[in-house]
């Protein structure tokens, strides 16, 4: 073969000659086998590696290519579609077509499809089965060489333009994330690099450069930031100069109402034992509108905590906790302030201590499992898991304790018991998405005494 003829093919690979535009599908099916198989909801589909025929071409262009790939559905019902589609080396996909099998057990079939080329091209092409199962085949590979020769153009050149700004009349919210696109589209007579830009109002806010072979599609979109109207243009610098524009109207409406933000706040049971203590106080947060955020902080006689801030989604409430050690004998307020949106302040909780000179009984954690409960297993979530503890006391005493799963705690919880003896402390976990629940669960033990356990867990479906 010519040098010049591998320079030109060399030269069209590394500019990214894709197909030509002319495509046609066909679809042949041969004979089911004898042997059936129970259909079921989603039947086993298998397809091979796509065949170009021929593979390797040399010659006068244009030329047309075959592409063959043999598929093969196990267990099909009496009815059942085939969807798929051919994916090619230029990143183009051809349209979405189906073909229908009838009749029980394994079927074979063979979908094929054309491509015609008018100039030097290594490329490749996949098959893609969408339904009803997807599958996707290995690259199948092919070269086209016409014989070195230059393609000859015998059409015009010419640009057109076309812009469409969607929606032309927008009547809502106008938010940061409020967008409005334009979708414009560069038809040119032959290949072509094309330079174009982006014209809004008379002023130009984008622009760009693209290999245009038949027709292509480009995109720009902006926020809709105030009522106004306007103009969107598309214009093609060059090979030619071409122009097309669209208009457009906003207008902007507050559709949210004023926020309101309300709090409660709940205390824990009174406590006589051991001190210090932990004694956790629990609230809520609510919100009539969303895309709020709500900056409060934890208030007290003589104590005023760090700002914290909730972000709301959408109207609704949201807990939170403030936990206060105790260190004598004493009766705990607490509240929420609301800082913003409004000046709100909660209802007042308390919490009474009782601080015991020495501990009527103790407690340790002799040991902590888990097991897994799989009736919670589906096709998005994993089991389910109970975490037991074993704790050994020594007299009547109040157990105060929390779990912690993952780094996640629970509030304090507090459990009278008779003692002495051992007492089990239950816990609930996941299910987590996949088929899969794991993680480290933890239990402190914070009341008559101090003590702590982990364990790491993992349960599959």
């Amino acid at each position: 073969m010519k040098s010049t003829g591998l320079v030109r093919r060399l030269a069209a690979l590394g500019a990214g000659v894709a197909m030509a535009a002319t495509m046609a599908t066909g679809v042949l099916a041969s004979p089911a086998t004898a042997s059936s198989s129970k259909s079921s909801a989603k039947p086993k589909v298998s397809a091979t590696t796509p065949k170009a025929s021929p593979k390797h071409y040399e010659g006068e262009c244009p030329v047309e290519i075959t592409f063959s790939a043999k598929v093969k559905v196990k267990a099909v019902k009496k009815k059942t579609t085939v969807v798929y589609r051919w994916l090619h080396g230029d990143g183009s996909k051809s349209k979405i077509k189906s073909y229908r099998l009838t009749g029980k057990g394994t079927k074979h079939l063979t979908l094929k499809e054309q491509a015609t080329f008018k100039r030097d091209t290594k490329g490749w092409q996949r098959l893609q089965v969408l339904s009803p199962r997807k599958v996707t085949t290995a690259k199948g590979y092919f070269s086209v060489d016409c014989e070195g020769r230059p393609p000859v153009h015998h059409d015009p050149q010419y640009v057109r333009t076309y812009v469409n700004v969607e929606p032309d009349r927008y009547v809502g919210e106008c938010t940061p994330y409020t967008r409005i696109g334009a979708k414009g589209v560069i038809t040119v007579g032959r290949p072509a690099w094309v330079r174009y830009r982006w014209v809004q109002n008379g002023h130009v806010v984008d622009y760009g450069k693209t290999k245009v072979y038949d027709s292509k599609r480009v995109y720009h979109s902006f926020k809709a930031r105030d009522t106004h109207r306007g103009y969107v243009a598309l214009e093609v610098l060059s090979p030619e100069y071409s122009k097309a524009k669209d208009h457009y109207s906003v207008r902007c409406v507050d559709e949210r109402p004023e926020p309101r933000v309300s709090a409660r706040v709940s205390g824990p049971s009174d406590y006589a034992g051991t001190c210090p203590v932990a004694r956790t106080f629990n609230g809520s947060i609510s919100v009539n509108t969303g895309r709020t955020a709500v900056e409060y902080r934890w208030a007290g006689p003589g104590y005023r905590g760090p700002v914290q801030r909730a972000y709301f989604r959408h109207a609704g409430s949201e807990s939170v906790n403030h936990t206060v050690q105790v260190g004598e004998s004493d009766k705990v307020h607490r509240w929420i302030e609301i800082l913003g949106p409004g000046d709100e302040r909660s209802n007042t909780a308390s919490a009474r201590v009782r601080c015991a000179s020495e501990p009527d009984a103790k407690a340790w954690i002799v040991s902590l499992s888990n097991t897994a409960d799989k009736t919670t297993c589906n096709d998005e979530t994993g089991p389910s898991v109970k975490h037991v503890a074993k704790v050994r006391v020594t007299g009547a005493t109040t157990l105060s304790y929390r779990w912690e799963v993952n780094g996640s705690a629970s509030t304090e919880i507090e459990r009278s018991v008779k003692g002495p003896g051992v007492e089990s402390l239950a816990w609930g976990s996941g299910p987590d998405k996949g088929d899969t629940t794991k993680g480290t669960v933890r239990l402190v033990l914070t009341a008559p005494n101090g003590d702590t356990a982990s364990e790491t867990f993992s349960h599959t479906c």
